[in-house]
């Protein structure tokens, strides 16, 4: 699977609001796996010392797919409503990172 896009991604709720994020977290995981087959792994933890830590692990096919992520309205719906709810401290910290081995 050499040329598969791995995103990772670190976000931070907002004062209180940890439980709220990880509920609309969810929600979003389960939007993706179901509606974007170029998505091989979406994947959200939250991190156990610090609970208003948020770490996405996504896998794609290909750039394509990726691009289909980025673009797809569900992900927009997701931002519009963390962004109304003030479900975040700060923007996302992003990694993009492709494979290179089998």
């Amino acid at each position: 699977m050499a040329n598969v896009l791995t995103v990772v991604a670190r976000i931070r709720a907002a004062k209180d609001k940890g439980d709220a994020l990880a509920a609309l977290l969810s929600e979003q995981a389960a939007v993706v796996r179901n509606a974007e087959p170029g998505c091989l792994v979406y994947r959200v933890h939250r991190s156990t010392k610090e609970p208003e830590l948020f770490l996405f692990y996504e896998m794609y096919v290909d750039d394509a797919a990726f691009d289909l992520h980025r673009k797809a309205p569900h992900l927009a719906a997701y931002r519009l409503r963390r962004e109304k709810e003030g479900l975040t401290d700060g923007a996302a910290e992003v990694e993009i990172f492709r494979s290179f081995t089998e």
